[in-house]
């Protein structure tokens, strides 16, 4: 855009400059002449009337040239901005297919890493279970119910726990979702809903567990020291 630009105005200027020539011309040498002819010498006055046509249409031919070369040479240069812009954009497109499969190669190596937070969090409440006479097992309740991460029994105590990375309303609705369904299938409702997370949750999660009964932790210690609390004296 800006080198057409520059090439309207530098041929208006040219144009400019000899028009202007050709005006001087006419008005400094033609145009006596022409004056002295017409009085005196027809003949002349003729010759001196082709010639300045003459004169006019070298200058039409060689701005005709000027310009010929410059509309060559802008299209030569709108030619390399093209193929500029196409290279461009292809480099544009290539590096944002990169951007994108690296993107998805960090989404699922953070997936990954997050499971394993998890298997890892898992591990550490297992051990603690089994060191303070409790059992923990899968959180299967039943064929076509809601399930959960874990579910913890021993000691008169039932505990149900949802393990994440953070921790979300949807983990919430889980458990309770669960829990609903523990207790239908086993006439008894758990004493406690774990949300057990790697990292803190937010602020709104933590006070949406707390409404609905549901304890939030990153400490497995925490779901030990509950229970224990909660245990029934043997009958």
């Amino acid at each position: 855009m800006l080198v057409r630009q520059s090439f309207i105005y530098e041929a208006s200027l040219l144009h400019m400059e000899r028009v202007r020539k050709a005006k001087e011309t006419l008005n400094k040498e033609i145009k006596p002449a022409l004056c002295y002819a017409l009085e005196r010498d027809p003949r002349m006055a003729s010759e001196i009337i082709s010639k300045a046509f003459g004169e006019v249409l070298d200058l039409i031919a060689e701005t005709d040239r000027s310009l010929a070369k410059r509309i060559e040479e802008l299209s030569e240069a709108d030619k390399k901005i093209a193929n500029r812009i196409e290279e461009l954009s292809n480099e544009v497109n290539r590096i944002s297919r990169v951007v994108g499969t690296l993107a998805s190669t960090v989404g699922r190596l953070d997936r990954r890493y997050s499971k394993l937070e998890e298997i890892e969090l898992r591990g550490t409440l297992e051990n603690m279970c089994f060191s303070r006479g409790f059992e923990m097992d899968r959180g299967f309740i039943a064929r076509g119910k809601p399930a959960v991460d874990a579910l913890i029994t021993g000691k008169g105590v039932v505990a149900l726990v949802e393990i994440a990375m953070r921790g979300s309303s949807k983990d919430i609705r889980q458990l309770l979702r669960a829990s609903k369904a523990y207790e239908e299938v086993n006439k008894v409702k758990p004493d406690a809903l774990f949300l057990l997370c790697v990292e803190e949750p937010d602020e709104l999660t933590v006070k949406r567990a707390e409404k609905e009964g549901v304890i939030v932790t990153m400490r497995p210690g925490e779901v030990i020291r509950t229970l224990e609390k909660l245990r029934k004296p043997a009958v």
